[in-house]
């Protein structure tokens, strides 16, 4: 890994601990998934599987390293690379959308989920933040898996996407 990808991904100081549960429990995550996922993946070209499983991987270790001391740490005090940062997971929605479709779906939940955790992001107090964080967590649930109801292939996604962005990032416990 890339000094520069490692610090976006895992921030500056992460310990051993945390790179054996974010990447323990992301290919735990990814084998249930891929397994789960295989009569829809089995149907699709070698590429838009790697492309599938790589996006899953990321998501997955993204929505426990970002409540990591060393993630948190890392983006201390940067808005502007904490705004970019819900806007690169556009390009993980694409390749998504590239390989299994459900295009509408996967942008809605995209919307949603960075107007949520730019709502969270900029609210003043940390006990705001988690109320606000709750709130748009749940209504976003029941959006996409109630009135939208996610797609078989992605139905993880909602959840540990919103976990991932909104409650894992969003939320500024390093103050």
């Amino acid at each position: 890994m890339s000094n520069a990808f490692s610090r976006e991904f895992l921030g500056e100081t992460p310990t051993k601990k945390d790179k054996i549960t974010i990447f323990g429990v992301t290919f735990l995550l990814l084998g249930i998934v891929g397994y789960k996922s295989l009569p829809e993946l089995t149907n699709l070209p070698i590429w838009k599987t790697i492309i599938f499983l790589l996006m899953a991987f990321d998501i997955f270790a993204g929505a426990i390293g970002n409540f990591t001391k060393s993630s948190q740490t890392y983006y201390k005090n940067k808005p502007k690379k904490r705004v970019i940062f819900y806007f690169e997971h556009l390009i993980h929605i694409g390749l998504l959308v590239m390989a299994v479709g459900h295009v509408w779906y996967s942008f809605g939940l995209l919307t949603y989920t960075i107007a949520a955790g730019l709502f969270v992001n900029y609210t003043d107090s940390l006990k705001q933040q988690e109320i606000n964080a709750a709130s748009v967590i749940c209504i976003g649930l029941i959006i996409f898996y109630v009135v939208f109801p996610a797609p078989q292939i992605l139905i993880w996604l909602p959840a540990v996407l919103l976990i991932k962005l909104v409650m894992g990032f969003s939320i500024r416990r390093e103050r």
